[in-house]
């Protein structure tokens, strides 16, 4: 489980922009830390600012104001060459279509990382993540070649190669149905908690939070924390509407 060491500081984080002649606050200040062995889920609907707030603390965007720092270190604030160093070394993100490069197979998705990071190759950690996921006879295929659920859980072996620190997931069980959703977010769990990674996810899907450590809900770009058991009797009970 979790340790006390942030990895992961959100400080006042705040994200705004400017449409016409109205200033739209996409992200109202938020502060969040994460530690390391923990799965933090993040359950909104589309709009209302979750995948904002992911790309800022994946550092491919900068906030309005506020503060992201890593292990303490500043994170937001640093130039776009230098968060991109950071980046390679120390995130590693799951995407909703998977991520991966349609014309190379999963061997060469490793090696293109390797490239791109300017990184020894790490054959024998390789061989380790994909046969744990399940993926050992799947290496000469390409993402087309694979199932939705294998291309999920070959993103997740992409993104973990390189030990990274942060794991940030944004709607990796879209595509899937609910029982490979289960598996995808089931995997993440297990990844995050074995390997002692800070991991995000944000999804709609309000039954895969049981395997989340700490749940949070954004609204109208506010994030608040909430349980499983709220969520759950939200879905049971939703408000009634006026006619």
């Amino acid at each position: 489980m979790s340790t006390t060491t942030p990895v992961l500081t959100l400080e006042g984080v705040a994200k705004e922009y400017q449409q016409g002649n109205e200033l739209i606050q996409a992200l109202q200040p938020t502060t969040l830390s994460l530690t390391a062995g923990e799965l933090v889920g993040i359950l909104g609907p589309s709009g209302s600012g979750k995948s904002t707030l992911l790309t800022i603390m994946g550092g491919l965007r900068t906030p309005s104001q506020g503060a992201v720092r890593i292990h303490g270190e500043p994170f937001s604030e640093l130039a776009e060459k230098q968060r991109a160093h950071v980046r390679h070394a120390r995130l590693g993100f799951v995407l909703q279509a998977a991520g991966l490069v349609p014309f190379l197979r999963l061997r060469d998705q490793f090696v293109l990382h390797d490239k791109v990071a300017r990184t020894r190759p790490r054959i024998a950690h390789r061989d380790h993540l994909i046969d744990e996921l399940g993926l050992a006879e799947r290496l000469e295929a390409y993402p087309e070649q694979m199932s939705g659920g294998e291309r999920q859980r070959a993103a997740i072996a992409v993104a973990i190669y390189h030990d990274p620190d942060i794991i940030l997931a944004d709607e990796p069980t879209a595509s899937l149905d609910s029982r490979r959703a289960r598996t995808v977010a089931e995997l993440l769990a297990a990844q995050t908690h074995e390997w002692g990674k800070a991991t995000v996810m944000v999804t709609h899907d309000e039954r895969l939070l049981d395997v989340c450590d700490r749940i949070m809900v954004m609204s109208d770009g506010v994030l608040s924390q909430t349980t499983y058991a709220e969520v759950a009797h939200h879905a049971l009970h939703p408000p009634r509407t006026q006619d």
